[in-house]
């Protein structure tokens, strides 16, 4: 008999509410007579948690404020910050921060005192729901538990890991708790053994910090790297008899971490002598059928394993996910679902008792009763059912469990108190938020009958999608990238690039007028991770091509700008859903031709879908012109029209993306457009001139000239009929470009326009009290991504002295794990440059770091593939602010990395610089993030995040200085450029008198 099958037989609903309500009501009673509240927090904390409840503005603040605390170095720092968070009398504080504050503010007591002050305040607090690390500390809380009939799991805070020295540090800290574990029970005598369901001794661990990089996109390497550190903890585990849990992270992870599981109930020795437990999150929508096919996988290889239950814990940052990510929401968006999925579950679980031991963690005394209810109307012995709760919250709840002889764990979090805030911060969050159980208590808000009342199903999905909060005035577009975390997704690009692949060795003709033509030359298009390998033969225009190409598209100019608006947005629609069909292949072709890897090629042919439809729209809502003012005899009328013939000359790096981007704005705008894209992005234009042709463009619209920058651009940008130029690309080809523009040649009738984006030398501050994991995490995504070939890459580090040493040593690790190699492989991280000559001067460029400053880190040589162009990131160190390689761009995974005294020298370096494109500030002092807005000079300004990856229509892009001429790319702005105002003004009078058409006169 399955499982499912006798779950289905066996319950009888009616009977299972029955019993819940009863349960849950004997519960209430037993809880509220042991105390009158569910969780025994000291008071202190009930202060807190109150206050944060009534006062969302406080509570925001607070919570940073606790997050911000484990990295202040000193107590003038504690004193700053804790007046930066809490600068006025108006926020609702507990006496002790409100004291704290104004002593601070008004220096009436010493920064020593003030954070003495909030030190013992946070400790408070974290203590209610941290256990301190200390080996003497554990064991009297083991001993404490047991005396009180209750076992526990115990969970090592801290798990943020960037390197493989802290994913080792991580696991020892596991083998020494799983060590004194088992002498703790083994100290215990047979009758203060507390009474468990499975192992007493447990375990609880993210799969995420057993390696640096546990990462969908490669399954088969995350495995292998998390295998090779959890198998010496497993075969530890057997030893001792104890039992190891696999927690559950953010959502992107679960068929990862399922996959682990699985894999070691397979493969692993070690991991069928000790005891292996999983986590499900009934929040998320799919979470049933997942454990469908869990029962299922388990059932037909007859293996078991112990299922933790929870509603979750990453509920807001899953929203938020899916929300930038325009992704649907994993998670259920009202509390009513969770509650009855969890409740499905429970039944789910415990009717396949036998392939899974059920452990029921939550507080909600519903779901409790439930579960007991579930468990009785299916005849299960009362220690094949486990209730978990969370250290510090649940006392009298687990005596009223105890008391029902039900087996009950303590989830404990083992850390440093002051360093332990992160999971704090946490806690908070889910025990304020709107509809938490706790909330709910701590302030009576509800009946014992209101809790315990069956939860009701919201509406459909459809119906609850949050809005964006934008006013129709805004564009907005969005399109979601690939979710490598789906098995579907992951085989549809590597379908793609097999396919890609079979395709090679062809010719591609140019695109000019209405059709295809030969051209003067071929380039062959090579592979710079295997230079070996030709992908294609690209035709090359001569100058006959390129003057034809010219003509054609100023005999179109005509007619297109003539086309409404409308119609123009209705074909490059087309295209950005032509594109979105072949998305897996034009993004292989970018990670053939260009060396992207597979989210970097992904995301650039999002960003192209996305220029097409945001341009598309922002011309719709310029089309009606700008309102004027309006008078008796008069009509006022401000409208604009295209400039003309347009000269896109787009660069290799995001090699659909920009010329997408470029040509669509000014085809949207009116204007027809010839397009010259890099040499080494060939492919990538002629598979994008494919499908515009295919959306039915007309011919001369646009079409397209590869060929030499020095010959096909040079002349492309004196040609007299070409009105603008589109550029992005190096700063000495841009100024030349503007140089060369600014010349009146016979027959031109205009000052040509110039639109030009050329780089910069992008600088990326730390504070002394940043968050060093995100900032860490921020600056080798930032320096690092696609080897640093990006305008926007960080590739000056400015690093507050205080932690500049700590700083260095841990990104210098955290660089050495990155995978260097073929793209084409989904785990490399860091691909090939561009070509010989790039990775010439990197390695030239390192060279003379070692000789000006010295260099803190190189990948070393002997790691990187024998072909291609290939060179590993690298940290140059002491190198004086004026020297060349910290100055000048050089597209490369090179980062100089400098030591400031403090935030105002950090700005004056970030500021010095001939380029003024992205910068970033990691910064948690609201007093630095404010005058990094005002003062950090960039086009671009990113604060506590990375500083690439603008999104179009949110983050509009451009710099100044020398990186540009201040326009935005996928901003509001950036149509204008490309367009020329015209006033109309008409008189409406006759003989004198006005006749408007509102009937004036």
């Amino acid at each position: 008999m399955t499982p499912s099958r006798q779950g289905a037989r066996s319950l009888d609903l009616r009977a299972v509410e029955a019993r819940t309500q009863a349960i849950g009501h004997e519960l209430f009673a037993a809880a509220k007579r042991r105390h009158a509240q569910l969780s025994v927090l000291n008071r202190w904390t009930r202060q807190v948690l109150s206050w944060s409840l009534q006062d969302p503005a406080a509570k925001v603040a607070l919570l940073r404020f606790i997050d911000v605390l484990p990295g202040l170095p000193d107590d003038r720092a504690i004193a700053r910050h804790l007046h930066d968070y809490f600068p006025t009398a108006d926020l609702r504080l507990p006496a002790a921060l409100r004291l704290g504050s104004s002593l601070a503010a008004s220096r009436l007591l010493t920064p020593r005192a003030v954070a003495g002050v909030v030190r013992e305040s946070v400790e408070r607090v974290a203590s209610q729901f941290i256990a301190p690390p200390h080996d003497a500390a554990i064991g009297r809380l083991i001993r404490r538990l047991a005396s009180q009939g209750l076992t526990c799991s115990l969970d090592v805070l801290g798990e943020q890991v960037l390197t493989e020295a802290e994913a080792d540090d991580y696991l020892q800290r596991y083998q020494r708790l799983l060590a004194l574990l088992a002498s703790s029970y083994d100290g215990l005598d047979g009758p203060l053994q507390p009474p468990s369901c499975g192992p007493a001794i447990n375990l609880s661990i993210k799969p995420s910090a057993l390696t640096p990089r546990f990462d969908p996109i490669c399954p088969q390497r995350s495995l292998e790297q998390a295998c090779r550190r959890l198998e010496p903890l497993l075969q530890h585990a057997g030893q001792v008899g104890a039992l190891v849990n696999l927690d559950m992270e953010q959502c992107e992870l679960r068929d990862l971490t399922l996959a682990l599981a699985r894999h070691l109930l397979v493969h692993s020795t070690a991991a069928a002598r000790a005891r292996l437990g999983l986590v499900v999150q009934a929040y998320l929508r799919d979470a049933e059928p997942s454990v469908d096919a869990l029962l299922q996988w388990l059932a037909g290889h007859e293996r078991a394993l112990t299922v933790r239950l929870v509603k979750g814990a990453y509920w807001d940052f899953e929203v938020a996910q899916a929300a930038r990510r325009h992704w649907p929401s994993p998670v259920y968006e009202d509390k009513a679902d969770s509650d009855l999925a969890f409740e499905r579950l429970t039944r789910r679980l415990l009717a396949a008792d036998g392939l899974v031991t059920t452990a029921i963690a939550s507080h909600n005394v519903r779901s409790v009763a439930h579960a007991m209810a579930a468990a009785e109307e299916l005849g299960l012995a009362k220690d094949r059912l486990e209730f978990q709760l969370l250290y510090g919250m649940g006392e009298a709840l687990q005596d009223a469990i105890r008391a029902r002889g039900y087996p009950v764990r303590v989830y404990t979090p083992v850390g440093e108190l002051i360093p332990g805030m992160a999971y704090l911060v946490r806690r908070l969050l889910e025990n304020t938020a709107n509809e938490s159980f706790l909330r709910q208590d701590l302030l009576q808000e509800r009946s014992v009958d209101e809790l315990l009342a069956p939860p009701l199903p919201s509406g459909p999905p459809a119906a609850r999608v949050p809005s964006s909060g934008l006013s129709e005035a805004l564009v907005s577009v969005g399109e979601p990238p690939a979710d490598f975390s789906r098995e579907a997704q992951r085989e549809a690009f590597a379908h793609a690039l097999q396919a890609v692949q079979r395709r090679l060795g062809r010719r591609h003709p140019l695109w000019i007028g209405d059709g295809q033509a030969s051209g003067a030359s071929a380039l062959e298009a090579r592979n710079p991770a295997n230079p070996q390998q030709v992908l294609g033969l690209v035709d090359q225009g001569g100058a006959e091509e390129l003057e034809r190409a010219v003509r054609s598209a100023q005999a179109a100019q005509a007619s297109w700008a003539r086309t409404s608006a409308q119609e123009r947005a209705g074909w490059l629609r087309r295209a950005a859903a032509l594109l979105r069909e072949q998305r897996a292949e034009l993004a292989a072709w970018e990670i053939l031709e260009v060396g992207k890897t597979w989210r970097e090629a992904d995301m650039d042919v999002v960003e192209a879908v996305e220029y097409l439809e945001y341009y598309s729209a922002a011309m719709e809502r310029l089309a009606p012109g700008r309102p004027l003012p309006q008078f008796p005899g008069e009509r006022n009328l401000y409208r604009y029209q295209p400039r003309g013939v347009a000269a896109v000359i787009a660069p290799w790096n995001f090699p659909l993306a920009i010329l997408t981007g470029m040509a669509s704005a000014a085809q949207a705008a009116g204007n027809t457009v010839v397009q010259k894209p890099a040499e080494r992005s060939s492919l990538a234009a002629w598979h994008l001139m494919r499908l515009l042709r295919e959306a039915g463009l007309p011919p001369g619209v646009v079409q397209c000239v590869p060929g030499p920058g020095e010959e096909i651009g040079a002349a492309l940008v004196a040609h007299p009929a070409v009105a603008q130029i589109l550029f992005t690309g190096s700063r000495a080809v841009g100024l030349s470009i503007i140089a060369a523009a600014s010349r009146v040649r016979p027959g031109q009738r205009w000052v040509k326009r110039v639109v030009a984006e050329m780089g910069g030398k992008n600088a990326l501050i730390i504070d002394e009290d940043a968050d060093l994991d995100a900032a860490i995490r921020g600056a080798l995504h930032s320096a690092f991504g696609y080897g640093g070939q990006k305008c926007s890459a960080a590739s000056r580090l400015i690093v507050h002295e205080r932690v500049y040493d700590r700083v260095l040593a841990r990104l210098a690790a955290a660089a050495d794990r990155l995978v260097v190699g073929d793209p084409s492989d989904p785990a490399t991280e860091i691909g090939p440059l561009i070509e010989a000559s790039a990775q010439r001067r990197l390695r030239e460029a390192l060279a003379h770091a070692r000789e000006a400053g010295s260099v803190a880190y190189a990948y070393p040589d002997a790691r990187l593939p024998r072909d291609g162009y290939f060179v590993g990131p690298a940290l140059a160190a002491d190198l004086p602010p004026s020297d060349a390689v910290a100055r000048e761009e050089l597209f490369g995974p090179l980062l100089c990395v400098f030591r400031a005294e403090d935030f105002a020298q950090a700005l004056e370096l970030a500021n010095d610089s001939d380029y003024a494109l992205t910068g970033g500030v990691y910064s948690r002092s609201p007093a630095h993030l404010r005058l990094a807005i005002e003062a950090f000079d960039v086009g671009n300004l990113y604060l506590n995040r990375p500083i690439t990856g603008a999104l179009v229509g949110r983050q509009p892009f451009g710099g100044h200085r020398l990186s540009g001429l201040g326009t935005k790319a996928g901003g509001p702005d950036y149509l204008l450029q490309l367009l020329t105002p015209k006033t109309i003004c008409t008189d409406t009078t006759t003989h004198g008198a006005p006749l408007d058409e509102s009937g004036g006169g």
